[in-house]
């Protein structure tokens, strides 16, 4: 498990509101979520991680998130 969701538990959900993903980046894959296929959620290469969905509206799950990137 990648270190920014080192404190996420099995059913934690978070905010999605776009209509795009990215594609191409199997590689930097560190989530992924299903909405008619497997969509990237998250991707993350050396020292960068970007996610798809919103953790700032994501409730305790996404302060979850965004206290384990501060501590990356």
């Amino acid at each position: 498990m990648h270190p920014l969701f080192a404190d996420l538990e099995e059913n934690d959900c978070v905010y999605f509101v776009h209509s795009f993903y990215a594609t191409n980046c199997e590689e930097s894959v560190i989530a992924t979520t299903e909405y008619s296929a497997e969509l990237t959620a998250a991707a993350a290469f050396e020292n960068c991680c970007g996610v798809q969905f919103h953790p700032e509206k994501s409730g305790e799950v996404g302060m979850k998130i965004l206290k384990a990137f501060c501590k990356m």
